[in-house]
């Protein structure tokens, strides 16, 4: 969380383009970027609020657009990562359905999932090797079931896998490290806070 306000609900990723965009909002619309995501009850009797915090989700996405515009040999690489995870997803996937049907182990994708207080042990795969393939046979033979909890990122698969056991664990591909990434994650929680503030608005 950010030093100078321990409720903000965003990453210390998140809160450095907040504090970058503060400025230039507040001098625009007399209105404080932070607390319009964080508590939008702050202005519910600012006169023209609606308009107002759509000329700002305008103006945020404008930012992230020319940010993420100047970075064009960082989305060529982390294009190039998720065309590596996707395929990664597909060779774990295959494992898993094979091997899950010899051993005669129920092999789900679920609407939903919910473990309760169940403690989880996580591993994280950047490639599918031998050793690997070992993992996955050992992860099965002491499955009782198995779900497959993988989601999309763009048009990209990202692999997970929950094996449930005497101890349950997730088996997940390993998402890259990359700047686009923490960008895309940030903008969309933001994003996500103005059309909260927006229903918010609307509806209050």
């Amino acid at each position: 969380m950010a030093d100078d306000d321990q409720t903000a609900p965003w990453d210390d990723s998140t809160d450095v383009f907040v504090r970058d965009m503060e400025s230039e909002i507040n001098d625009k619309y007399k209105v404080s970027l932070r607390e319009l995501l964080s508590d939008p009850r702050k202005y519910q009797d600012l006169v023209g609020v609606s308009d107002i915090v759509e000329k700002i989700r305008n103006d945020v996405e404008s930012y992230f657009t020319d940010l993420l515009g100047g970075l064009q040999t960082e989305e060529e690489e982390f294009t190039r990562q998720l065309e590596v995870i996707d395929a990664l997803h597909t060779q774990i996937g295959q494992a898993i359905s094979s091997k899950a049907g010899i051993g005669r182990v129920p092999f789900v994708k679920p609407a939903s999932m919910d473990v309760g207080d169940q403690a989880v042990e996580t591993i994280y795969l950047d490639n599918y090797d031998g050793q690997a393939d070992m993992l996955v046979t050992k992860l099965i033979n002491g499955a009782n079931y198995i779900l497959d909890l993988s989601s999309s990122y763009r048009k990209y698969a990202i692999g997970n896998w929950f094996f449930s056991g005497s101890k349950n664990c997730l088996l997940s591909v390993q998402m890259p490290d990359s700047r686009i990434l923490m960008v895309e994650n940030s903008m969309d929680t933001i994003m996500a806070a103005l059309d909260n503030a927006t229903e918010f608005f609307t509806t209050g």
